[in-house]
């Protein structure tokens, strides 16, 4: 298998690994993306607090059937409180939520066999990011520290998965 590669850029004390989906030309099912998701969840798991997602009506329901979307979205903590639409021209083109991140939340992003299931999604520390899926474009983590940096790359190694960083600026 060749190198994931991973573009790295430091933001103050943190650090953005950016696992770009077209560049490395895997499907987002791919074992060795979903690796890259556990690995980025298992660097900052005690950090976490929150996810917000975001989502298309029809696209979801499409991907999962109606039933189980739903079921997905109030699972994730979507409820008619705190969901918001997002308009364009008048029009819902999504919603969003944000609610805490359980232990059995977590599990779900853990657990995932697709990362693109939900099309956006943001898992934070308070009102940080650390990882964020955007649109099947990108993956990212943005690990607040050192440690958090060594445990994601020793968590890669862990899962015999090799990867190239490369330093953006």
């Amino acid at each position: 298998m060749n190198a994931i590669v991973l573009y790295t850029k430091r933001q103050g004390q943190a650090t953005s690994y950016e696992f770009n989906v077209f560049d490395n030309q895997f499907a987002t099912e791919n074992l060795a993306v979903r690796k890259v998701l556990m690995s980025m969840l298992e660097s900052v798991r005690e950090r976490l607090t929150d996810v917000e997602v975001e989502y298309n009506d029809s696209m979801l329901a499409e991907k999962l059937g109606a039933r189980r979307a739903a079921e997905t979205l109030r699972f994730l903590g979507a409820t008619k409180d705190n969901s918001k639409e997002n308009r364009s021209n008048g029009i819902v083109v999504s919603r969003s939520f944000q609610a805490p991140l359980t232990p059995e939340r977590y599990a779900f992003f853990y657990g995932l066999t697709d990362i693109a299931t939900l099309s956006h999604y943001r898992l934070k520390e308070g009102s940080e990011d650390r990882i964020v899926f955007y649109f099947t474009r990108y993956l990212q983590l943005i690990a607040p520290d050192e440690s958090a940096s060594q445990a994601f790359l020793q968590k890669l190694d862990e899962f015999s998965l090799p990867y190239r960083l490369v330093s953006i600026n």
